[in-house]
């Protein structure tokens, strides 16, 4: 009977595509804006791209979650070469097992020949709110007169809207720039994939549960954050 129940669940999952509808919301949220029309001081990059334990067990360097936040921050430095670029992001772990993405990143980065001169590397924070407030502190170290200034800040479009809200809790004035959408306007029903179905259902729940935490935790004060006008975003 158990075995009956788990499969019409999956069987459900899989062919009413709940998962696509809650990544959906999250990712439609914000555009993603023409910077040329804008002005701002720098970018800011989110990690979670390198998988840890491809590197920890074999010293691999593998973009396997959300390489377009990479690739986002390559092109964008290079388009804007007298803006600083940020990466943040150590491990996304509590117990240190020697890894810092951004570490990785760097010497990656530096051995391909793709590393710029305007390309900075926060190493320390474990989770979005400590994104947040350690490059706070490393702009206001740095670049003090930039820091009051609007800011790009690039990431997965389904974490945009919880990254947006701990940012602008912090202080920052944020222009959001969402990158890798898995999901596709036009929504119907799924296919028989049942994995693809679960997969996909997890990752919507991650991250409204993301958001219901950090909401309820004061790490933002809003609950589902949305775009805002620059000028009033702090």
């Amino acid at each position: 009977m158990m075995l009956v129940g788990v499969t019409a669940i999956s069987l459900l999952i899989t062919i009413i595509p709940v998962g696509t509808f809650l990544s959906h919301t999250l990712e439609t949220r914000f555009d993603t804006p023409d910077l040329n029309d804008m002005e701002f001081a720098g970018v800011i990059t989110l990690s979670g791209t390198i998988d840890p334990a491809s590197y920890l067990n074999r010293g691999d360097v593998q973009f396997l979650s959300a390489p377009d936040r990479i690739f986002t921050m390559l092109r964008l430095a290079h388009l804007y070469p007298d803006k600083p670029v940020i990466f943040t992001g150590k491990d996304g772990v509590l117990v240190d097992r020697g890894f810092s993405e951004a570490e990785v990143l760097h010497t990656w980065l530096s051995d391909s020949r793709l590393l710029t001169a305007n390309m900075h590397f926060e190493t320390k924070a474990r989770n979005t709110h400590e994104n947040a407030r350690n490059t706070r502190d490393l702009v206001f170290g740095r670049w003090p007169e930039k820091s009051l200034k609007p800011w790009v800040l690039v990431t997965s479009a389904d974490h945009m809207p919880r990254a947006v809200g701990v940012f602008r809790q912090a202080g920052w004035k944020i222009i959001a720039y969402p990158v890798g959408r898995f999901t596709s306007d036009d929504i119907h029903l799924a296919s028989l994939n049942v994995s693809g179905g679960i997969k996909s259902l997890s990752r919507g729940l991650r991250e409204w549960v993301g958001l219901t935490a950090y909401y309820w935790t004061g790490r933002t004060d809003e609950w589902f954050p949305g775009p805002k006008s620059v000028a009033t975003d702090n």
